[in-house]
């Protein structure tokens, strides 16, 4: 069980993706008597996500689940069905709805299932680099914030976000909705291209350094977004929220509502939340380096880090999936976590430590 490593739970992405097909269905019926359990279940968001997935662990059976997005059906599994994966589409309400649909499928038992969240996202330069992998403790909400135009602001604010129900920046939020995450942290070589290795040349360190595996956190927004002052105020939400613990580096859409979907799935019996990895990879900077604009960061800079992060996306999950099949024995009865899982509503029990 060398590859996992529980951590606690409770910011928006930075690269506009094209959508794909979704990768051919091979099979449309199971062919089991009574649900699949797999042991392990990748979440992807889009295809070129999915696809870094389903030749090498041959995902070759696909499964139709009703409720799933209209343009990825399916649930791949392998021949076995340990391993099978699903494609939720992109954005929260996407997102939400898929693993919901998931999670309350007769189609499947996934009480000891281990879940993995595997996608791209925008790095904070503050923290890691293009090309990097997280592993996040905590996923914070950006989204459900109050909102004024920064030119629009009161002159004393530092920020045109703040949480709902407080009165200014840097107060904590009086109305919370409620967020989630879990981690995985171990060392690998990840792949780079010259053009990111050229583009991270423009930026300090750590943003310039090698692509690595970082343990640090993630967030939610359906907003593109680009930006310092943007990304500042999200690093302050997220220690804001997190009493200093948490560390915001990666930003993407979907994970809240995907851990949301996973905690009301566990507070119904059917999943167990202390089995979920939370990874993204960096495909691209949420702000620009110097010289350059915001709007050049968001629409138009080549950072040469999209197929580099859809590589490492494998390289550092594959482990993980492969240890849970082959050790199963060691798996199957899970890992009693030692500090604090689940939303901030304390839906899952425990006492929270944030």
């Amino acid at each position: 069980m060398k590859y996992l490593t529980l951590l606690s739970g409770v910011v928006a992405a930075a690269l506009s993706l094209p959508a794909l097909q979704a990768y051919p269905s091979h099979h449309s019926n199971h062919g089991h008597h009574g649900p699949i359990a797999p042991k392990v279940m990748l979440i992807t968001m889009f295809a070129p996500e999915q696809g870094v997935w389903l030749e090498p662990l041959k995902l070759v059976n696909n499964v139709t689940v009703p409720g799933l997005s209209p343009l990825f059906p399916h649930a791949s599994c392998d021949k076995n069905y340990d391993v099978c994966l699903i494609t939720t589409g992109e954005a929260e309400i996407n997102a939400a709805v898929s693993v919901t649909s998931l999670a309350f499928s007769p189609l499947f038992d996934l009480k000891k299932t281990y879940f993995m969240i595997a996608g791209i996202a925008g790095i904070n330069p503050d923290v890691a680099t293009i090309g990097g992998v997280t592993f996040g403790r905590f996923a914070v909400q950006l989204e459900l914030e109050y909102e004024i135009d920064a030119r629009e602001m009161p002159s004393n604010f530092s920020t045109g976000y703040w949480g709902l129900g407080a009165d200014a920046p840097g107060q904590y939020p009086v109305n919370i909705y409620g967020t989630e995450a879990i981690n995985l942290a171990h060392g690998l070589k990840l792949n780079d291209s010259d053009v990111a290795a050229a583009y991270r040349k423009k930026f300090s360190s750590p943003a310039n350094k090698y692509p690595s595996i970082v343990a640090c956190d993630t967030g939610s927004s359906n907003a593109y977004w680009s930006g310092k002052l943007l990304g500042d105020s999200f690093t302050n939400y997220t220690k804001l929220l997190t009493k200093g613990k948490g560390v915001y580096c990666a930003t993407a859409q979907e994970d809240n509502a995907t851990l949301e979907a996973l905690v009301r799935a566990t507070s119904a019996g059917l999943v167990d939340f202390s089995r979920i990895v939370l990874m993204r990879s960096a495909s691209d900077f949420d702000r620009p380096p110097p010289g350059e604009t915001v709007l050049f960061n968001l629409v138009y800079a080549e950072q040469g880090a999209f197929e580099i992060s859809l590589e490492n996306l494998y390289i550092a999950g594959s482990p993980f999936v492969k240890d849970v099949v082959k050790n199963w024995h060691e798996y199957e009865h899970g890992v009693k976590p030692s500090n604090y899982i689940g939303n901030i509503f304390g839906t899952l029990g425990g006492k929270m430590d944030f």
